[in-house]
This record gives C-alpha cells, structure tokens and sequence, in this order.
C-alpha cells in the first residue's frame, strides 16, 4: 500500500441482459474473484442493486495469499449467479492498480474502479 491510499477499494460492476436492460432482483448476487495460482480468492459476494449493478468493497490484504504473498495489483473476474448457477464469468482482468496516484494532484485516483456493463445471455 502507498501512503496516499487507505488500503480500502471498491469495484463496481454492472450487468445487463440482451437489450441493455439491467439485471435485478433478489434472485441475482455477483462474486469478486482474485485469479491466483493456486487458488483464486473470494474477495466478495453481493447481490445487485436495482441498476444492475454489484459493489464490492474488499482491504489490500484480501488480495493477498500463500501463492501470491506480495501481490499489490490483483487478477480480477466477476461471476454472476442466479438462485446460486453460475450463469456469467467475465474474462480476467490482469494486473488491476488501484493505487495509481494522478500525476497533478500526487492523490489516489483509481480506489474505485468500474467495470463493464457486461452483457449477459440469459435462459428463456
């Protein structure tokens, strides 16, 4: 962790079916995975908001692990379940900074990073 970051990062992921309507309910959660050697790590799991979109907040730390001790910038993929089937697994985003500092300002400027929307093929 640099010094002008608090450690903490959010990922914002947004999900939308066919015709780009977002996808919802209560039916719906997302996980945020950490693509590791080994093991991937859960970072987290949600459901999504009305906009069809999942929060995730997860510590530095969390990236961490036994096959990735010094790892600072995770290999990121999103998967989306319906009533726990997996239904959507993005491709791996490798190597996300979320501690990258705007070269003007010297501040922290990616602690939130939004990805997608991601189009979703969903059953009939």
């Amino acid at each position: 962790m640099n010094e002008k970051t608090s450690g903490l990062f959010r990922a914002v992921a947004s999900f939308v079916d066919g015709q780009d309507n977002p996808i919802s309910g209560a039916a719906w959660t997302a996980r945020l995975r950490d693509r590791d050697c080994l093991l991937d790590g859960l970072l987290g799991e949600v459901a999504l908001d009305a906009s069809g979109k999942a929060t995730f907040m997860f510590n530095v730390a969390d990236i961490k692990s036994l096959d990735s001790p010094g790892e600072r910038q995770p290999d990121l993929y999103f998967t989306l379940y319906h009533m726990g089937r997996e239904m959507f697994r993005s491709e791996v985003l490798e190597d996300v900074d979320f501690e990258s500092l705007d070269p003007v300002s010297g501040e922290a400027s990616q602690i939130t990073r939004a990805f997608g929307p991601y189009q979703v093929k969903l059953f009939r």
